[in-house]
């Protein structure tokens, strides 16, 4: 194990000064790892991705990190060259069921196993079990699909979760028969990852590539001495974070001043910028700002996003003319910090739970949030701010639980939620049931 460890490590980490490493947190595919005497904490399991499930990138379930830019960069050349969209007329797009076993299963499982495809329809199997028809070729549904093509059917409900695929495959032909206009159809690594709506203002092809690239030129240009930080790609949405360093006392000058004003304990913060994207409807190409505290990196997400939608035509020039909103937006999100801080909050764990609940924050991560914070802070009166800053747990909860990307960009904006409630309206005695 430990020269596995070092051998994914790199030859810069490898000194006299590693005599140990702690095993903190296990998956499948991940592996944490904590090295006291380099000072670091670390994912290795891009390295480990990129050797053992880099073949199985069709699958629906995919997911894969980054530290250096270039392999991002390169690794979503390659999945564009693996990829093209395609136009059809919505009421001719066919959806068949491909169960396990059925007569129809075995039949395409035959004809995959032939091709040397078998393991995309077996993971089709696994998931969405449907294959769609268009221009007369067959292509399986990825998971990540079906939100866009409930879309394009105008149905939903979840009922839908209940009705076996033959059913399901009837009712989504049925509807489909009658949708007018045409469908955007993305196809990724062998199979349906999106059928968005065919017109420009419903749906607007905005490459991951481009997008990315164009945040990092911007952010050399304009906040030298960042760093490129992690990434992170899997069939839903594609993210990556930026540290900037370089502007961080610029940028938290008058943050600062106000910490230390109020006397409150904080641990280094370093601002940074996430930018997320999907070309399967899950986000728009949005800009971040968020704080990266402690060793850990742990993400607190300070709202005032900057959002540009797949829609109504936009381009490249349109979202380099968001990026230039990044630094005002920082302003913003700070000031906002600093109101929290003038917020007195009399009964915390109470506050904190009840604003947990309301921001729809999963249960099970509150409750650990809560732990935290009475073992450091018992039940004193605190401010708002230190309230918020410990709501970042319920992500590095998920974080260290091995949450996909598309997860922890939502418990982001779970948390994003508190920033705007009235803390006063859950401050009052009384106890708490979730």
């Amino acid at each position: 194990m430990s020269q596995f460890i070092l051998a994914l490590l790199g030859e810069q980490y490898v000194s006299p000064l590693i005599l140990r490493f702690d095993l903190i947190f296990r998956s499948e595919r991940s592996f944490f790892v904590q090295i006291p005497h380099c000072g670091f904490e670390k994912y290795l399991f891009e390295r480990w991705n990129k050797q053992m499930t880099e073949s199985k990138v069709f699958t629906d379930n995919f997911s894969r990190s980054f530290t250096e830019p270039g392999d991002f960069f390169q690794f979503l050349s390659d999945r564009k060259a693996r990829s093209k969209w395609m136009t059809a007329p919505s009421r001719e797009l066919q959806f068949e069921p491909v169960e396990r076993g059925s007569t129809l299963g075995n039949l395409y499982m035959q004809i995959y196993d032939h091709n040397g495809a078998a393991e995309i329809l077996e993971d089709t199997m696994e998931n969405t079990s449907l294959l769609l028809k268009v221009d007369g070729k067959d292509y399986p549904v990825r998971s990540c699909a079906i939100k866009t093509v409930l879309e394009r059917a105008r149905i939903s409900g979840h009922a839908l979760n209940k009705v076996s695929k033959t059913v399901f495959a009837e009712i989504l032909n049925y509807c489909m028969g009658v949708a007018s206009g045409d469908s955007l159809i993305k196809i990724a690594d062998e199979k349906v990852s999106a059928v968005h709506g065919g017109d420009p203002k419903d749906y607007t092809v905005m490459e991951m590539l481009p997008l990315f690239k164009a945040t990092s030129d911007f952010l050399n240009r304009e906040y030298p001495g960042n760093t490129f930080m992690t990434a992170h790609f899997d069939h839903s949405i594609a993210t990556a974070i930026w540290r900037l360093d370089g502007q961080a006392d610029k940028l938290l000058d008058t943050y600062h001043r106000e910490i230390a004003a109020k006397g409150l304990q904080t641990e280094k913060m370093v601002p940074a910028l996430r930018f997320s994207t999907s070309d399967v409807g899950m986000s728009g190409a949005n800009l971040y700002p968020i704080f990266l505290v402690g060793a850990e990196s742990r993400i607190v997400p300070l709202g005032y996003s900057i959002r540009t939608e797949h829609k109504n035509g936009v381009d490249m020039q349109y979202f380099e003319e968001q990026l230039g909103l990044v630094y005002a937006q920082f302003e913003k999100a700070l000031d906002k910090q600093v109101q929290l801080m003038n917020i007195e909050i009399r009964y915390p764990v109470t506050t904190l739970m009840r604003v947990l609940k309301r921001i729809k924050a999963p249960k099970k991560a509150s409750y650990e949030a809560m732990d935290y914070f009475v073992a450091i802070h018992g039940d004193s009166p605190c401010t708002a701010y230190e309230l918020f800053m410990q709501m970042s747990d319920v992500i590095f909860s998920a974080q260290c639980d091995g949450a996909s990307g598309l997860r922890i960009a939502q418990l982001e904006e779970i948390v994003s939620r508190a920033l705007n409630v009235n803390w006063h309206e859950y401050d009052h005695p009384g106890d708490f049931k979730w």
